[in-house]
Formats: structure tokens, C-alpha cells, sequence
């Protein structure tokens, strides 16, 4: 396996390790949700492209639904970039009914940074509401000790989610723009949320 492979499996599993904190803990069963998490067969008008949905993931060991409180659903994508399969996203979400999103929000970036391989905060958390999104929270991780990588997260009462962007090529902090990933997270939660 190669190095970037192996940063692209840690990525995800950082976010199923979030996903896990928030739903686990935070997410309840209850009435049927409103809202729903799909994975689209693509991201950004075609930029990114579907590689594996919850289904594979779960055949690779990549999991928490067996660990989700009833009527709890977990969502977990990865998407290859069109223009280079090295770079990824990985998209960890959960929807059901939830607790308050603020305290959802907290629990899944906290599961973030203490999940597999401790990813370093380079960037502490900012929160941006981009136009059209809902509020997020943001911020920067270096991981393997050198790849630059911005997270964004939103909580909302039906469900939550976080996107992480890997880019082999991001070996300073300088190369990343949380600013502009936090309005690609906004145009990404349009795309995956469906309402009931």
C-alpha cells in the first residue's frame, strides 16, 4: 500500500471515528427522520466521483452502524477527485433525530481529533455560515505528520455529517484554503441531504 493510500485510509477512518462519536453518543431513534444522507454519484458538478459508499466501506471494515442507537442510520461515502485519483474526500454522517446540534457538533469534531492516528489540529476550529449552507465548523489537520487537511462539519436537528479533503500534494499549511473548503462543505451538504 502506498503512502498516500494509507494517508487516505487514516482520513476515513477519522471520519467514521467522528461519525461514530456523534451518532453513537448524540443521535436517538425516534419518528422516521425528515431528512436523509445520500451519496450522489458525484460532488461539485462532476469534480469529485463516487469510489466507495457505505456498502463497500463496511465489506473494507469501515463501520458504526452496528453501534448506532435504533432508527439511527449511518452514511459514509469516498469520492476520487476527476483530475487526480490521489486526491480524496471522505464524507462520515449519521441522520435520525438528534440532540442539540451544538453539542453534535462539538462531540463529532472531538471524535475527530482523538481518532485514528491523533491527527494534529494545525488550524483550531472556525466557524463559518456560508451562503446557502448551515452553519460549520472548520478546521485544519496535518496527518501522517505531513499532509495538510481541512474538515468541515455540520450538525443539523435531523442529522449530521463531516467532509474531509486529502490532497497528497498539501505539505504546507499555506495550501489550504478552509475558507473555500467550508463553501465547498456547504455546496456538498445541498447535494446529500434529501428531504422526506
Amino acid at each position: 500500500m502506498t503512502r498516500a493510500r494509507a494517508i487516505t485510509s487514516a482520513a476515513v477512518a477519522l471520519g467514521v471515528a467522528a461519525a461514530a462519536t456523534a451518532a453513537v453518543v448524540l443521535l436517538g431513534g425516534g419518528s422516521s427522520p425528515t431528512t436523509t444522507l445520500i451519496t450522489p454519484p458525484t460532488l461539485a458538478g462532476g469534480a469529485y466521483r463516487l469510489t466507495a459508499g457505505t456498502a463497500e466501506l463496511e465489506k473494507q471494515g469501515i463501520s458504526i452502524q452496528s453501534g448506532l442507537p435504533k432508527g439511527a442510520v449511518s452514511v459514509l461515502a469516498r469520492y476520487t477527485r476527476a483530475d487526480d485519483p490521489a486526491a480524496t474526500l471522505s464524507l462520515s454522517g449519521a441522520y435520525g433525530r438528534t440532540g442539540d446540534p451544538a453539542t453534535v457538533l462539538d462531540g463529532m469534531l472531538n471524535g475527530f481529533e482523538s481518532g485514528p492516528g491523533s491527527p494534529e489540529v494545525t488550524t483550531p476550529r472556525r466557524d463559518f455560515t456560508p451562503t446557502g449552507g448551515p452553519p460549520l465548523s472548520c478546521e485544519v489537520v496535518r496527518l501522517d505528520a505531513r499532509v495538510y487537511a481541512p474538515a468541515c462539519a455540520w450538525a443539523e436537528k435531523t442529522d449530521a455529517a463531516l467532509l474531509i479533503s486529502f490532497d497528497p500534494k498539501r505539505t504546507t499549511p499555506g495550501t489550504v484554503n478552509l475558507s473555500a473548503f467550508a463553501g465547498f462543505t456547504a455546496d456538498a451538504y445541498r447535494s446529500v441531504r434529501k428531504p422526506g
